[in-house]
């Protein structure tokens, strides 16, 4: 039974990969957006290139980003799925205060692999609903990734709510392995909150 669910995990991976892929592929896929996505990628962009550009402070200027351009909450949730509505308020307090550690550690950690690389607006397309998918492109002379960003409409401007690297998409893949954790520990959060700090923990994290 474990195979058999680990193999449609695997499945599915590879399909979602494959799709984004295509449409990453596909000519003329990324349109001119309107100003208000342009204008909101591109800060974010800025923001990003600029994090590691001294290490003095860059958690907290990683944290203002995400305070700003990101709804982490909404990532935490999807990410933690039917968990989270089962989970009780301390529960959900604990996972988000995690996640959201694991995810500015993630974020500087692929800054500082990147460190010097220009990021630019490559376009914009409509999602579900009011979605939009917005692309931007991370280039060194001698590499480059494509990020899709996943942008849903906040007051007047837009939040990211999952970002696609190279066809990978960041919380599908979080989603995906809290799941197998919930699964094997009896649907213990906690479980999921060690998994994230002993992760950061051996990347270095100093949180």
């Amino acid at each position: 039974m474990a195979s058999t669910t680990k193999l449609r995990s695997f499945c599915f991976r590879v399909v979602r990969a494959l799709a984004l892929a295509c449409l990453l592929l596909a000519p003329n896929t990324w349109a001119a957006s309107d100003d208000s996505v342009r204008d909101f990628v591109e800060r974010v962009n800025q923001a990003s290139t600029d994090l590691v550009s001294s290490e003095e402070k860059a958690d907290e200027r990683c944290r203002n980003l995400l305070d700003w351009a990101f709804d982490v909450s909404a990532m935490a949730q999807y990410a933690l799925g039917k968990a989270w509505d089962k989970a009780s308020s301390a529960d959900r307090e604990a996972f988000l205060a995690a996640f959201t550690d694991g995810v500015v550690a993630a974020y500087l950690r692929r800054m500082r692999d990147w460190r010097g690389a220009k990021m630019s607006f490559i376009g914009a397309r409509p999602a579900s609903g009011a979605d939009r998918m917005a692309a931007s492109r991370l280039k060194l002379p001698d590499a480059e990734e494509t990020w899709i960003w996943r942008l849903r409409p906040s007051g007047q401007s837009w939040q990211i709510v999952d970002v696609s690297i190279n066809g990978s998409s960041v919380l599908n893949t979080e989603r995906q392995e809290y799941a197998d954790i919930l699964t094997a520990n009896h649907g213990d959060i906690n479980a999921v909150i060690d998994y994230i700090r002993k992760r950061m923990a051996a990347h270095g994290s100093s949180q």
